[in-house]
């Protein structure tokens, strides 16, 4: 009998202000609680990713790689579940599959997603025939399938183990850097430059403040190079918004005079995606006026410059920092 679950888990989605393959092993004489891959595990690996990346390419989409990290968390779940007699995605203790690929070396940031299957009873034999039918039965599943067929992963990682008189568990997960929150289309694959980046956000931010009677802001150059130099080039992941700092420290001294006074809105987002697009523009832009004391800052007719930056890790990863600015009156003092 075959049973198959499947989940998907998105990363760190974003905060204001700060499935299924299939590979079959060998029932190894193992001593209990330490089961073990079989020795076909390397060839059965690989030919469940090819029929993973068969049916992709028939969908059109780009193929998996085997993946270092995906592959541990399976391998680890698939043996935690055999030796503890349990059958699910959550652990006895709590675990998800984004904690699994945490503590294999994954990044926090990734999109992941986790199929699991178990076969019970007579028949369920290891070999080619096992990890076809299989493959077959989850792509006939939708939530299975939606797994092998999801946009946004990039690796692929499985495990199946058993021991004599025990049901056969196997585990495939998914991982990758995920899509942009809002938009379809172009809006959310059209990589944007960094100029286009800062037009995307002066049009959405102006639009809200028109329908609300507000005047429109106007780009400085000046602030957008400030909140641009407070975001790491490298190492994003590990980038903590707390780092961002004040943007008046990062305007020339000569510069610094000139404004009244500065307000920064900040935001990150994970399993969002690998390139800067238009799509993550709104999303952000979106976050902060849903946050009723961040849309009082954006509508306040008192600012009137806008900076803009959004950098990206390429691993799903998505920091963006705004600063609103209000000039000093002309003929003032300092």
């Amino acid at each position: 009998m075959l049973l198959q679950r499947s989940i998907g888990w998105g990363g760190v989605r974003p905060l204001a202000l700060f499935g299924l393959g299939l590979c079959a092993l060998m029932a190894l004489a193992a001593s209990p609680g330490r089961a073990q891959e079989g020795p076909e595990a390397e060839k059965l690996r690989a030919l469940s990713l090819e029929l993973v990346n068969k049916a992709r390419a028939e969908a059109k989409l780009p193929p998996l790689t085997m993946g270092k990290e995906v592959t541990e968390a399976a391998k680890g779940h698939a043996r935690d579940m055999l030796r503890r007699n349990f059958y699910g995605h959550v652990t006895p203790e709590g675990k998800t599959i984004q904690d699994r690929f945490l503590k294999a070396g994954g990044s926090r940031w990734h999109l992941v997603a986790e199929n699991i299957a178990r076969c019970v009873g007579t028949g369920c034999e290891v070999g080619v025939k096992t990890v076809e039918d299989f493959h077959r039965g989850w792509m006939n599943s939708k939530p299975h399938r939606e797994n092998i067929l999801r946009k946004g992963i990039t690796q692929f990682g499985f495990s199946m183990v058993a021991e004599p008189d025990k049901p056969l568990y196997a585990v495939q997960n998914f991982s990758g850097p995920g899509l942009p929150n809002a938009g379809r289309g172009p809006e959310a694959t059209r990589r944007l430059s960094e100029k286009e980046v800062v037009a995307k956000a002066l049009e959405i931010f102006n639009k809200e403040r028109k329908q609300a009677g507000k005047p429109a802001f106007v780009e400085s150059p000046e602030l957008t190079k400030a909140v641009r130099s407070l975001l790491p080039s490298k190492k994003l992941d590990d980038f903590n918004l707390s780092q961002t700092g004040k943007v008046l420290d990062a305007l020339p001294t000569a510069e610094r005079k000139t404004w009244q006074g500065l307000t920064t809105l900040a935001a990150a987002c994970g399993g969002c995606g690998a390139d800067p697009t238009a799509a993550d523009v709104r999303a952000f832009v979106q976050q902060w006026l849903g946050n009723p004391a961040n849309k009082a800052m954006v509508m306040n007719p008192a600012s009137t410059h806008l900076g803009f930056a959004l950098a990206t890790s390429g691993q799903g990863k998505k920091v963006a920092l705004a600063v609103l600015g209000r000039k000093q009156p002309e003929g003032s003092g300092e």
